[in-house]
């Protein structure tokens, strides 16, 4: 028999029920935002989804969660702006009378040479994908703490937190400050049976970066990269649940793919055309 759902051991129990949980995804009318939700439900929670602009994606998100018997919100609202955080956290309260789960997923991409990026571009990859996600943990915990929810938050981090691009700079940097913010959580409220983890996102068919997704299979058909397939959303949303359920706080779930493992493929470039003997 699975512990309680309110246990004061909060997530930290051996058995995580996420039957009748409530959960927020930031960034959840599409990619992997979506698909987290959607899993999310799956398990059993209801879902405080969230977008920007795009209401219509939004709404279809919601009739599947619908569909799946499980209750979904939808609170248009730029997460980049922490005056607007607490409109998720009284949907939640208003529409599921509870706040289980918070999954930092939004942020956004600017491609900019490091010599070249302006102040203004990284001050606005900074605020969407650092100090949002930094603030909305800061307030939905406090939330949890002062009702006495023990509860969990997932952070959606990113390979680029380790390995550097320089034609993305603010991008690497904010997703490097997020795994921070997401150990600094985790030490100060592990005490109180909240668990905060973070999620490594991989190389991911998503309108992110599908233009780019030819390029890595290719590096990875030529031995430079270890990848068997270029992720779909749903394996990072999987890793996420994985996040919540695991024994642990202050961790960071690899789901890279391969692409984290310092692996040259030499069989692989032997078959390079600089690899071959000449005639």
């Amino acid at each position: 028999m699975p512990p309680p759902i309110d246990s004061p051991d909060g997530f930290f129990v051996p058995d995580v029920r996420l039957t009748g949980r409530a959960a927020i995804v930031t960034g959840s009318s599409r990619g992997i935002g979506r698909a987290t939700a959607i899993e999310l439900a799956r398990e059993g929670c209801d879902v405080v989804l969230n977008c920007s602009r795009s209401r219509d994606s939004a709404e279809e998100v919601k009739a599947q969660i619908e569909q799946l018997g499980r209750k979904a919100v939808i609170v248009q609202c730029d997460v980049s702006d922490p005056g607007q955080h607490q409109k998720l956290i009284g949907a939640a309260e208003d529409a599921f009378g509870r706040l289980d789960i918070l999954v930092n997923n939004a942020a956004a991409l600017a491609v900019a040479d490091v010599l070249e990026e302006s102040v203004e571009g990284f001050d606005a990859i900074l605020r969407s994908n650092l100090r949002a996600p930094h603030f909305l943990t800061q307030r939905v915990t406090n939330h949890m703490l002062a009702r006495g929810t023990p509860g969990c938050v997932v952070y959606m981090l990113s390979i680029n937190a380790t390995l550097a691009s320089d034609n993305r700079p603010s991008y690497c940097i904010s997703k490097a400050g997020l795994a921070m913010s997401m150990r600094l959580f985790a030490g100060r409220l592990v005490d109180h049976g909240i668990k905060v983890n973070g999620v490594e996102i991989a190389v991911t068919d998503t309108d992110f970066v599908r233009v780019r997704i030819p390029d890595y299979v290719d590096a990875a058909k030529k031995g430079y990269i270890t990848m068997p397939r270029p992720a779909v959303p749903r394996d990072m949303a999987i890793a996420a649940i994985s996040a919540i359920r695991l024994f642990d706080t202050g961790a960071i779930i690899p789901a890279s793919g391969g692409i984290m493992m310092p692996l040259l493929n030499l069989r692989r470039m032997a078959g390079l055309e600089s690899h071959k003997p000449k005639p």
